[in-house]
């Protein structure tokens, strides 16, 4: 018997998720490919929907940009009076194992993007935030300045 299996044709909701999973798979190689005008004009048109869902990629779990510098960031709070306090974020080079595992987002949000320029549409949100710690309707919090502690971490062999 020479019976061969009926063909099926698939549907429109088939054909419309494997096209989707294909321009992803395109867009995703074209994304991390080396620069190039090919890759300018053919992201171009897609960029924005593409950063707004997120689906940038880059190298850096596999390669990740060594720090130069050993950091830590501060903020000074200055009240009606005119005195002031210092907030600081929890360092993780004092805290025990348990946590460091629980604070970790705090240390990716207080380390890696708090005290850096690009994220400088957050530093109002983030005076408020540290504000409301320190509210106190007697003395007021009227100002608070960032500030970012560093030291260069020598290259290796040096």
């Amino acid at each position: 018997m020479n019976e061969s299996a009926p063909i099926v044709k698939p549907s429109k909701k088939e054909i419309a998720i494997s096209l989707a999973v294909v321009s992803y798979i395109f867009y995703a190689v074209v994304w991390l490919s080396p620069e190039s005008e090919f890759k300018k004009r053919i992201l171009e048109p897609i960029r924005l929907v593409w950063n707004f869902w997120g689906l940038h990629q880059n190298w850096a779990l596999f390669s990740p940009r060594i720090r130069e510098i050993n950091y830590h960031p501060t903020a000074t709070v200055t009240f009606e009076d005119g005195s002031k306090t210092i907030w600081e974020p929890p360092r993780m080079d004092q805290l025990n194992c348990f946590d460091k595992w629980r604070l970790e987002k705090y240390r990716k949000w207080g380390i890696d993007s708090l005290p850096w320029t690009p994220y400088k549409a957050y530093w109002p949100d983030f005076a408020r935030y540290v504000g409301r710690q320190y509210y106190n309707a007697n003395n007021k919090p009227v100002s608070l300045v960032l500030n970012l502690h560093w030291v260069e971490i020598p290259r290796p062999g040096e």
